[in-house]
């Protein structure tokens, strides 16, 4: 007859097997665009995350984060904030707040406030995260152009066309020394200038603003 520690593991192997179905499924469900499915999988997912490995362990943030970024896909704003608050606090706590994963956190919240038009809130986030992400990584990291660019794009939509100019055009120029005249990034840095000299002619705001520069999904 198994003894009490041989069940546990057994009990834990089964929850890992059924957690990797629960996220696979769910990161399908996401690129698919049925975000809601993927929050309803994320939910139970976190859920054993926290029974196996704590509230705070690493892979129980990032279950935080996978499920934020779906409710934020699905226009779950404030659950999204909440999730990405609860993350941020337990890095700060264990990271500090100069680890790379840290400032991921904060741009990510700084996102969620873009996606749901909270744009003076997102600009100043972005201003902070630019910052920092200047000096602890250097001006020149693709993080670093990354907030840039999330930053530039929110100038625009808050109608400050020559901040965002000024910004979309350094960037490109960084970005063609750093990702290479061809890389997506890069032409995707143009065209958002060319975005805002078009809607700066005619001293009207975008009807569909930008997407934000998301982060990596880890």
């Amino acid at each position: 007859m198994p003894d009490a520690e041989e069940t546990s593991i057994s009990a834990e192997a089964l929850d890992m097997e059924v957690l990797s179905r629960l996220e696979a499924e769910a990161s399908r469900l996401h690129d698919d665009g049925d975000f809601t499915g993927a929050v309803d999988l994320l939910r139970k997912a976190l859920e054993i995350r926290r029974k196996i490995h704590g509230h705070v362990h690493s892979e129980s943030l990032e279950a935080r984060n996978r499920l934020a970024r779906s409710l934020r896909a699905a226009d779950y704003f404030d659950e999204a904030a909440d999730l990405y608050w609860e993350v941020l606090g337990a890095q700060l706590a264990g990271l500090g707040p100069d680890d790379p994963r840290t400032l991921r956190t904060r741009s990510r919240l700084a996102n969620t406030c873009y996606a749901a038009g909270r744009y003076d809130e997102a600009a100043t986030q972005f201003e902070d995260i630019l910052r920092e992400r200047s000096r602890v990584l250097g001006p020149m990291h693709p993080d670093t152009l990354r907030s840039r660019g999330s930053l530039a794009n929110t100038y625009a939509c808050l109608g400050r066309y020559d901040d965002a100019e000024a910004l979309h055009r350094q960037t490109v120029q960084d970005r063609e020394e750093v990702l290479g005249p061809v890389h997506p990034r890069t032409e995707l840095s143009r065209v958002r200038l060319g975005a805002v000299l078009k809607v700066s002619q005619i001293d009207a705001p975008a009807s569909d603003p930008p997407p934000s520069e998301k982060e990596h999904p880890k």
